[in-house]
């Protein structure tokens, strides 16, 4: 029946927003409760969502944009100037932060220098903890990797608007 439910409404871009919130929170609440491999997890879900959503608004989508059809298009524009970078059925935190610093660079609004620096390290390190595919391995994270990534998702997360504004 749930199933069913989130079925019937269709996806907008204030969705990835309010699951990141969600996502967050649980992660942290998992991780307080020690359990680092379910709360990197979470956490990495939170960071891609927040990619995700600061990477639509740039490309003009409002929150309450239906998200269906939007990510063709990214997928083109990273083939084309970032053909390397796989797109990992658009869960790569990789792929959203590099479309994400690119575009705005074609825009003419790229990240200040520091900002920049600081986004390129903190999501090169979570996308070296967190894989979607995490999800069908064994728990092998240790608790200063669950630490380390609780870290930089929450600066992900005071820095979302920045990202997109």
């Amino acid at each position: 029946m749930l199933r069913r439910r989130l079925e019937s409404q269709p996806e907008v871009l204030q969705d990835f927003e309010l699951a990141a919130e969600d996502k967050y929170w649980a992660g942290l609440q998992i991780l307080l409760n020690g359990h680092e491999a379910c709360a990197v997890y979470l956490l990495g879900y939170t960071a891609e969502m927040i990619l995700k959503y600061a990477s639509f608004r740039i490309t003009g989508a409002l929150p309450a944009t239906p998200v269906a059809g939007r990510f063709g298009p990214i997928r083109s524009w990273m083939q084309f100037r970032n053909p390397s970078i796989p797109r990992e059925s658009y869960h790569s935190l990789w792929f959203w932060m590099h479309f994400l610093r690119g575009r705005r660079r074609e825009l003419g609004y790229p990240f200040a220098p520091e900002f920049d620096a600081q986004l390129v390290r903190r999501v090169r390190r979570l996308y070296q903890t967190w894989w979607v595919e995490m999800r069908y391995r064994p728990d092998l994270v240790r608790a200063d990797e669950s630490v380390e990534a609780y870290d930089h998702v929450s600066w992900l997360r005071a820095s979302r608007v920045r990202l997109w504004s």
